[in-house]
């Protein structure tokens, strides 16, 4: 009993007699703690930033009235949505629920108000429980629903004050868009039962143009997307067959190329760093066995005293797996503010609930490499002490 107490207490008692090594030893593991942590942080942080580009290509096909399109520039559409005045019952496109390749349909409809400067303000309905083209607009994420308020797009001057005025009343914004380069840069947006109050509130206004329009069962356009990218113009050809007084439109070889090209630059970047990590972990295991070969007639005093070969082993490690903690410790404290320094780089992945795990798992290979290490160089020594002993005449 008294000799385990004694073993327990020798890895410390190493450590504090070996300031220089054990030092040594505490950066490597520091190191290799923050590459692998600070690796895992920026490519979670690259992906997620590649996807939210990926998302923000919009639908994959947009289909409007066939009467909309001879109102609409062909140079302003947008797979975001094109604001025009022009309505249809939704029930028109209820044959497009037939087709398998189609995923997901939302639906937009856009209204008008005249600006104080003579110019039209578009005001686009839309349904957040549907919507795969807004929500990764929002500056304030996904999750963020204009409510009883409206969004408003990034050039709409008086959204700073926190309210825009539209058909004489003021609407509170509950969100803003990112910058997009089209049209809804101009515009507000609404869910359908915001845009039904605003309908009401033209009424007020004197203004009977939308009197009869129904936000829940009219369109404007519907944005489609395709389960698989590769078949867009096949369902484009579809529906310009099969659905009556409808146009499709679309993204074309452009989208499905962008969009293959987000996917391969993520990839490309999760490679790269795998190929980092793999560098780095190997370099340090390197330079911990050099250090570790080092300890050679150290081992022989073991070797002399009687030790077995397990117990060594067992000594050895428990000294490494305390220096390592301690030095992957420090290390992924080091590494937290200068990847916050970073700021957009990160992509958000600096959240608790995404760092933590990654904090985790820096520590738990800094702790595997270190003992791992340790235990086979031990092994390769003591073998090589056991064969020079048994030359020794």
């Amino acid at each position: 009993m008294s000799g385990d107490l004694s073993l327990r207490r020798v890895p410390l008692r190493t450590i504090r007699a070996h300031p220089v090594r054990t030092a040594v030893v505490l950066v490597l593991g520091l190191a290799q703690a923050a590459c692998v942590f600070s690796g895992l942080v920026l490519v979670q942080g690259a992906r997620q930033e590649l996807s939210l580009a990926e998302r923000r290509l919009g639908a994959d096909i947009v289909v409007y009235p066939t009467a909309a399109l001879q109102k609409i520039n062909k140079d302003d559409l947008t797979m975001l949505g094109t604001p025009v005045e022009c309505y249809r019952e939704r029930s028109m496109l209820s044959r497009m629920d037939s087709n398998d390749d189609i995923e997901s349909v939302s639906y937009q409809i856009y209204i008008a108000d005249t600006a104080a400067d003579g110019g039209r303000t578009w005001i686009v309905g839309y349904e957040p429980q549907t919507d795969f083209v807004i929500a990764p607009w929002l500056e304030e994420g996904d999750a963020a629903a204009p409510g009883p308020g409206v969004v408003a797009g990034s050039d709409v001057d008086d959204a700073g004050s926190g309210t825009v005025t539209l058909f004489g009343r003021p609407w509170p914004v509950t969100a803003r868009l990112a910058r997009t380069g089209s049209e809804l840069d101009r515009a507000v947006l609404a869910d359908m039962d915001t845009l039904g109050r605003l309908i009401d509130a033209s009424l007020d206004a004197g203004v009977d143009t939308y009197a009869s329009l129904d936000p829940h069962r009219d369109y404007s356009v519907a944005l489609v997307r395709v389960a698989d990218r590769g078949r867009t113009q096949s369902v484009v050809d579809w529906i310009n067959i099969y659905v009556r007084k409808v146009t499709a439109v679309g993204g074309g070889e452009l989208l499905t190329g962008t969009a293959s090209a987000i996917r391969g630059h993520s990839g490309a970047i999760a490679a790269l760093a795998g190929l980092a990590w793999l560098v780095v972990l190997a370099a340090l295991a390197t330079a911990q066995s050099m250090l570790m070969n080092q300890r050679r007639g150290e081992l022989r005093v073991w070797r002399t005293i009687g030790a077995s070969r397990a117990t060594i082993e067992r000594v050895m490690v428990h000294e490494a797996l305390v220096v390592h903690a301690a030095g992957a410790c420090a290390g992924v404290a080091l590494a937290l503010p200068l990847l916050a320094a970073s700021g957009p780089a990160t992509g958000g992945a600096l959240a608790p609930a995404r760092a933590l795990p990654a904090a985790g798992a820096a520590l738990l290979v800094s702790l595997l490499v270190g003992c791992a290490s340790t235990w086979l160089t031990v092994r390769r020594a003591a073998r090589a002490l056991d064969g020079q002993e048994l030359l020794t005449p």
